[in-house]
């Protein structure tokens, strides 16, 4: 009795179809990685911004001056670091909230909207905000003041905008982010004389 086989060509001619179509097959486009958050420093002011949040660009980038501003093309307002000088008494955060309310309630109709303290990396800070007339409308003022990382100065950052409705996300999602990410830059070498 002899032996049959079936017929292999269809089956094998199936799995080179088979291996050329998986052989063929491309991996899905790898999805675009975020770009890295820019990390912008100012030794003249002693701080840098460790990862620049996406809501912002930078407007004013020198050695002493930071300033952002909005990277939509419609934002507006405009967050400028700023470095007091050094305090060799110590630093009254409590008195530099009192000297802003003071000055919102000066300018033109001034309308003082509170401060809270909050912790953050710099420790102790606090935030204060009002409202005043100005050329261009209504302006929203918020401050951060913290003592600066170097211990002898107060770091403020003053939040200008368009008062609106859209003060919590001006704080939460835009502010307190850039507070988050601000770090100390090492203190300059003190010059020796011989």
């Amino acid at each position: 009795m002899a032996l049959k086989f079936p017929n292999l060509r269809p089956i094998l001619a199936s799995l080179v179809v088979l291996a050329l179509l998986w052989s063929c097959q491309k991996e899905p486009p790898a999805e675009p990685e975020a770009p890295a958050a820019e990390r912008i420093e100012c030794s003249g002011l002693g701080v840098a911004i460790a990862a620049l949040p996406a809501w912002f660009r930078v407007a004013v980038h020198r050695d002493d001056a930071l300033e952002l501003v909005p990277a939509a093309a419609d934002g507006t307002g405009r967050l400028a670091v700023v470095v007091g000088e050094v305090e060799d008494g110590g630093i009254n955060l409590i008195a530099a909230v009192e000297e802003h309310q003071a000055e919102i309630l000066a300018r033109p109709g001034g309308e003082y909207k509170g401060q809270r303290e909050l912790t953050s990396q710099l420790g102790t800070t606090f935030y204060s905000r009002g409202r005043y007339d100005s050329d261009e409308g209504v302006i929203e003022e918020t401050m951060i003041f913290a003592i600066h990382p170097w211990g002898d100065r107060i770091l403020r950052l003053v939040y200008r905008y368009p008062a609106g409705d859209d003060t919590r996300e001006r704080l939460e999602e835009q502010l307190f982010e850039v507070l988050g990410e601000i770090e100390a830059l090492p203190m300059p070498e003190q010059e020796t004389t011989g």
